[in-house]
């Protein structure tokens, strides 16, 4: 009977020390599952144009923009936020729909204003009220400035545009803005919001949390009462300006006319010039020429330049030949219309 109890009892503890060794073996096994998992969490995958904030124990620890596969301690010790920051958005503004941000109104009255309120409408430095509808395109530029320096970093990016427009355009008078060229105004959009995103996160040692692409601006209008009279007087500037632009070119093709005809008479001048000095000096070496000859033979030279001078002349005059006491005179022939002389008919 003793024999027989010790077996019992002997296998019973084997039985126990079995039954210990699967439980061991299954809490081991399971704290392995949970210690895989756990260090699971800390693999992420980064696809192209995606970085990566990671936080260690809630503070900024580092970031991350190099694709693929890559590994941090798990959570809680360290977490990803994973941004992507190449993906152009973009944000409407004007007479298309939108997201605003107008304020929670206070009551009825507050409520009924702010849903009359036209968030195309602006006004300008003369005091009027022109519509104007704009788009940005913009990137998340800093992925930590975006993800943390700001509660609300659509509802900001989308008041400082709006402020950025306004400032840009209150500095106008309604006339620049309907009549001057839209891209300057872009520009010096673009390069105010810049500066102000870029203002606003200073204080975190980051760099702008957003990255201002273009600002496309539609052409403004004036308010629908009075936009056909502005029509007019933007129209009326049209015309004086393409007026002037033609005057201008008139006044150039004139000028440049003028400018050839007179180098034309100048030339004509220069070559007049020339001709007459060359004549000049050959009629003076000509004379120095007959001087000499004059001075050799004084009767000769005179003689002969009498007779010369004479045979230059005399061809293109009619010529009588009278012969002394005679009283009629004969025309000398050829007779040509010359009419005959007093007495030749007797």
């Amino acid at each position: 009977m003793a024999d027989k109890k010790e077996q019992q009892d002997a296998a019973g503890k084997a039985g126990r020390g079995v039954t210990r060794s699967i439980v061991n073996s299954l809490v081991l096994l399971s704290a392995l599952g949970v210690l895989v998992a756990w260090g699971a969490s800390g693999i992420d995958t980064l696809k192209p144009g995606e970085s990566a904030v990671i936080l260690r124990f809630g503070a900024f620890d580092r970031t991350r923009s190099i694709e693929g596969l890559f590994v941090h301690l798990p959570p809680p010790i360290e977490s990803a936020e994973i941004i992507n920051t190449s993906r152009l958005r973009t944000e409407s503004f004007g007479s298309r729909l939108q997201k605003t941000t107008p304020g929670t109104p206070s009551d009825a009255e507050e409520s009924e204003i702010a849903q009359r309120i036209k968030r195309d409408a602006i006004q300008t430095a003369d005091s009027n009220i022109v519509n104007v509808a704009y788009e940005l395109q913009y990137k998340v530029g800093d992925a930590y400035a975006y993800r943390f320096s700001m509660a609300d970093p659509g509802a900001v990016l989308h008041d400082a545009t709006e402020a950025a427009m306004r400032n840009v355009i209150g500095k106008r008078t309604i006339d620049a803005v309907l009549s001057q060229d839209r891209s300057e105004i872009e520009r010096e959009a673009r390069a105010l919001l810049g500066t102000m995103l870029t203002g606003y996160v200073t204080e975190v040692g980051h760099a702008a949390a957003f990255e201002v692409g273009r600002i496309n601006l539609e052409k403004p209008q004036a308010p629908d009462a009075v936009r056909e009279a502005f029509a007019d007087v933007v129209s009326a500037g049209q015309d004086e300006k393409r007026s002037s632009l033609q005057a201008e070119g008139d006044a150039k093709e004139i000028l440049q006319r003028a400018q050839s005809e007179a180098a034309e008479m100048h030339e004509q001048a220069e070559a007049y010039k020339r001709a007459k000095v060359v004549e000049a000096r050959g009629e003076a070496t000509r004379f120095v020429a007959l001087l000499a000859e004059y001075r050799a033979a004084p009767d000769v030279t005179r003689r002969r330049l009498y007779l010369e001078t004479m045979e230059e002349i005399l061809p293109g005059v009619e010529k009588m030949v009278v012969e002394p006491n005679t009283v009629n005179m004969l025309p000398m022939f050829p007779l040509g219309n010359q009419p005959p002389a007093v007495g030749a008919g007797r």
